[in-house]
């Protein structure tokens, strides 16, 4: 092997002093990947797709109009879109590619909106809005388009066995991943059949928040996913500090949902709250969504 390779050095450096191919040597050089001008082009296209997506997407939710009347008869106020989409998804079924918004007022969310792009039938935009307002929603899209509730978005109850609200920030979002950690979902959830797909809060809640007045760590919402990794936010937990009726602060939950299918929360493996299912209609008394026809791919 030492003699072969001693005769292969003087071709070697011709081949490296005057540019020869190291083939003519019989020495294979580095193999060289060249580009698929085919494939840069489906990256191009994909890339500029995206772009139209998001500046549909967000011109659509900034020129969304969201107010909130207090439950007994406050002055109705301005909510604040949040600057950026709370989570980017597609779902294998209806969506090729979506955003969840939010809208806040004293910094607690009041309303959610989907934008997905269906091409189920055709090319297709699903707005899906949900009310997570303690008080009455309205909402005015582009055009003329409104809907409002009739009924609070969330309804919060107490979690048992549940340590009171730390003082410390960093505490209190500890303590609410750990009780977030305690519920259990299910989607397609009827009480005829008492089943459906398993759900578990995802790791990261797509939106926390703090209170206005002692920075302190306040809430968050989970989105309730299936072992499949489906990242649509369809089924919702909120994990909050609220006060009782004496004023003491507790943790508290309530659940929401973004689509019409039946959807059931449980705690600590047994069943706290269940959203039926919806059979008909697109106007609900604290959600709606509805279609529109999109005119670009």
């Amino acid at each position: 092997m030492r003699s072969s390779t001693r005769q292969l050095e003087p071709c070697f450096l011709l081949a490296v002093l005057f540019a020869l191919p190291l083939s003519v040597c019989g020495v294979r050089g580095p193999e060289v990947t060249v580009a698929d001008p085919e494939d840069d082009l489906a990256r191009k296209e994909a890339k500029e797709q995206k772009e139209r997506y998001t500046t549909w997407m967000r011109n659509y939710a900034e020129s969304t109009t969201i107010r909130v009347t207090g439950v007994k008869g406050d002055k109705e106020q301005d909510a604040k879109l949040v600057s950026h989409p709370v989570i980017r998804y597609r779902d294998p079924i209806i969506a090729d590619d979506a955003t969840l918004w939010v809208w806040t007022l004293d910094s607690r969310p009041v309303a959610l909106q989907k934008i997905e792009v269906n091409n189920r039938v055709g090319q297709k935009w699903t707005i899906c809005f949900a009310s997570v307002a303690q008080g009455i929603v309205t909402a005015q899209w582009p055009g003329d388009r409104r809907y409002a509730s009739t009924a609070p978005g969330l309804k919060f109850r107490p979690i048992p066995k549940a340590e009171l609200p730390s003082d410390n920030p960093k505490s209190r979002m500890t303590q609410i991943k750990a009780l977030k950690a305690r519920f259990t979902g299910l989607v397609g959830y009827t009480v005829e059949r008492n089943e459906g797909i398993e759900l578990t809060p995802m790791t990261t809640p797509l939106f926390d928040y703090s209170d206005p007045e002692s920075k302190l760590p306040l809430g968050a919402i989970f989105s309730m996913v299936n072992e499949k990794g489906v990242r649509n936010p369809g089924v919702l937990l909120f994990i909050e500090a609220r006060p009782d009726d004496d004023g003491k602060w507790r943790w508290e939950f309530a659940g929401a949902k973004l689509g019409t299918a039946g959807a059931q929360w449980r705690l600590d493996g047994a069943p706290v709250l269940m959203i039926p299912a919806v059979r008909t209609g697109q106007v609900f008394d604290n959600w709606t969504f509805f279609v529109m026809p999109r005119d670009f791919k």
